[in-house]
This record gives structure tokens, sequence and C-alpha cells, in this order.
């Protein structure tokens, strides 16, 4: 399975934050804030700076859709099969915004709620058994649709709303960004480009950077390096104490 997806693989939050960073769109700030928010509370990327104010749904759809090479449609234009309605279960599509289009075969055609990551397509591909084909669709339209199709998704939708509310309370009681928190990530990746920067000689502009691609000095190689740090720490087993190194010291 998951053979629509498998050309999908760069789609994936920290690679938009480049995107959106390198046209200057968003606050590498607000970015960081954002991708924060997904890992440690699995709240949206998309959605948390659509929400925030940040970019508008239509802005970010049109970013997604040019530079992952993927089609746009409003679902509520489409005339959704009675197949595809009852391919996933209603809690899957509630939790992703997602709307299911048509089915064929073991492929289902979605609305994504602008974008989900490879991730969480294929979580859902191997939990449920089926092969996603994305349209990059709207938040708000994703919704009405939702809404449309099962009675009981606007008391799902407040009841989510409240237990949001809830807990960015608690999170504004405590603060949850301890200095040897994930966020280091991001430091340890700045700090491992500045120091890279300081060691390489100095290049001529005629020289190739990379293989070709862009120079190690590319702001943008920071996200690379924290996402890299992200995947190594998830994947060794977590020790007693922190699962990610502290800061490295300032000098």
């Amino acid at each position: 399975m998951s053979r629509p997806v498998k050309a999908l693989e760069k789609i994936t939050s920290v690679r938009l934050a480049e995107i959106l960073t390198e046209r200057a769109v968003v606050a590498s700030e607000v970015l960081t804030d954002a991708l924060y928010a997904q890992d440690k509370h699995g709240e949206p990327f998309v959605q948390v700076l659509v929400s925030g104010g940040h970019i508008t749904e239509w802005d970010l759809a049109k970013v997604v859709t040019e530079n992952f090479n993927l089609p746009f449609l409003m679902a509520g234009n489409y005339q959704i099969s009675e197949d595809a309605k009852k391919r996933l279960p209603k809690e899957v599509l509630f939790k992703h915004t997602m709307v299911p289009l048509d089915v064929f075969g073991d492929i289902l055609c979605v609305a994504m709620p602008v974008m989900l990551t490879f991730d969480e397509m294929g979580k859902i591909q191997k939990e449920h058994g089926v092969d996603l084909f994305p349209y990059v669709g709207l938040i708000s339209e994703n919704k009405k649709v939702l809404g449309d199709m099962h009675k009981d998704y606007g008391a799902w939708l407040e009841q989510e709303q409240q237990r949001h509310e809830a807990e960015l309370k608690k999170r504004a009681a405590k603060p949850s960004k301890p200095s040897g928190d994930w966020m280091s990530i991001f430091d340890a990746g700045d700090a491992a480009i500045a120091d890279g920067k300081k060691a390489a000689p100095e290049r001529k502009s005629s020289e190739p950077t990379n293989g070709g691609g862009a120079p190690t000095s590319d702001p943008m190689s920071l996200f690379d390096a924290g996402d890299a740090a992200i995947q190594d720490a998830k994947k060794r087993p977590a020790p007693p104490k922190p699962t990610v190194p502290p800061p490295p010291p300032k000098k």
C-alpha cells in the first residue's frame, strides 16, 4: 500500500517552514513556536499558523500547491461518493479535518485542511488499509462539508475547542519550554551552523556549494539540522532524564 503517498515524502511541516521562511511570509520565531506546538501538543502546524492570523488559508494553500505539486480542490464543489463517506471512521475525518471525496479500488481521494504531513497520511493508511490521494483544500471549507455530512460534527468541534482552550490555560499557568527542552534542538542546530561558518574556508562566488545546492551557511539548514536532530532523538531509547541534549554553552 501507500503507493500514491510514497511520492509525497517531502510533505513535512519542517519543509513547509523552510519555504515560508525563504519567502519571508511568516516570522521564523512564529514558525518555530508552531513546530513546537505540533511536536509537543499535537496541534496541526498549518492550523496553528492560520488560527493565529499569521497567514490566510488561501495564501497557505497556494504555497503548498506550488511547492509540493499537489492539486487544489474545494470539497463543497465535489459530488462526494457514498462509498468514500464510509471508507474511514468519522472520528478520523473529524480529528484531521479531512473530507473523503471518492474511492477507486484501494485509493481514497481526500481533501486536506491545506496540508497533512506525510507521517499523518502514512499512519492513516496503515491503520485503515487504504491508500490516500490528497488534494489541497481549505480548513473552513472542510469544516463546512464535514458539518453537512455529519450532524454531530458541530458538537464535536465545540467540545474540542473547549478542550483546546483549557489546555492553553494550563500551558499559560505552567510554561513548557525549559532550556533543555525540544526547542534547544534548534539552538544546537543554529550553533552548529555558526561553528561551520567559522571553520569553513572562504568560498569564491564561482565555487559550487553542497554539490551545487544551497551553501552550508544557508539559514534554511537550521530547520534541516533541527529536524534531523529530532528524528535521531526519537529513534534512540529514552534516557531517564531529558531526551534531548541541553543547549550548547554560550560563550
